[in-house]
């Protein structure tokens, strides 16, 4: 069970993620969040193609 525990602090810590090309469940919230504000419905590569 300590397995679990370790990988569940590591999937918070958005630079595991960032560590394996991908963005954290948080940052992918706020994308979402912020793209239903805008008036258009389709991703732009800006939203995936960004340096963080």
């Amino acid at each position: 069970m300590r397995d679990h525990h370790v990988l569940d602090q590591l999937r918070q810590d958005p630079t595991e993620w960032h560590r394996r090309g991908m963005h954290a469940p948080s940052e992918i919230d706020r994308i979402v969040t912020e793209r239903l504000g805008r008036r258009t419905a389709e991703p732009s590569y800006a939203d995936f193609f960004v340096a963080v």
